[in-house]
């Protein structure tokens, strides 16, 4: 009796350390990078220098990590599949059409922790990734090392949520400044 009893409690100990790691090891916490970002000065200043103005919404996404001999990170985000519904300009070689799906470069990723619990998203000054059940415009220029991959101008001066009507808390003054101008110039919906 005393070592079922023994057996049970050990059980119920065990199912519940087991169930506490699962719970910790689900959960993500934010770790920012500062970074020297591009910035610009103006609307034009910012259309001048991308490649596409385009909206739509995000769809899968999967993380890019690329770590040297010794382990060290040499290139990091995440890169997102974007279905296009609206294009607005563009300066690329290639003709974009509503429907199309492009990569986009996020600057962010996630790392898993190994035995300890959780995951690690590490985004590159306070970014925010985008959320697949939103609409985002995005000012686009392409990445110098792999030619099928855009990145967003200015880390976050480039995205905007067009199902968000509140200014971003994240989003200071001139990005919704430029979002506003955006919208009105191309007539955005």
């Amino acid at each position: 009796m005393k070592f079922k009893k023994t057996i049970i409690i050990t059980s119920v100990a065990l199912a519940l350390s087991i169930g506490g790691y699962m719970y910790a090891d689900s959960k993500t916490s934010v770790a920012e990078i500062d970074a020297m970002k591009v910035s610009y000065n103006t609307l034009s200043e910012l259309e001048s220098r991308s490649e596409l103005i385009i909206s739509g919404k995000p769809a899968e996404s999967v993380n890019h990590v690329v770590r040297n001999a010794d382990g060290l990170t040499e290139e990091a985000y995440t890169i997102t599949s974007f279905k296009v519904d609206g294009v607005y300009a563009s300066k690329a070689k290639k003709q974009l059409n509503q429907g199309d799906i492009i990569k986009v470069a996020e600057p962010f990723y996630i790392v898993d922790n190994g035995i300890k619990p959780g995951k690690t998203q590490f985004a590159i000054e306070g970014y925010e990734p985008m959320e697949k059940s939103k609409r985002y415009l995005l000012v686009l220029k392409p990445d110098l090392t792999y030619p099928d991959l855009n990145v967003i101008a200015g880390v976050t001066e480039g995205k905007y949520s067009l199902d968000e009507t509140e200014q971003n808390i994240h989003s200071d003054e001139k990005t919704a400044k430029f979002k506003d101008e955006l919208v009105k110039k191309y007539q955005i919906k």
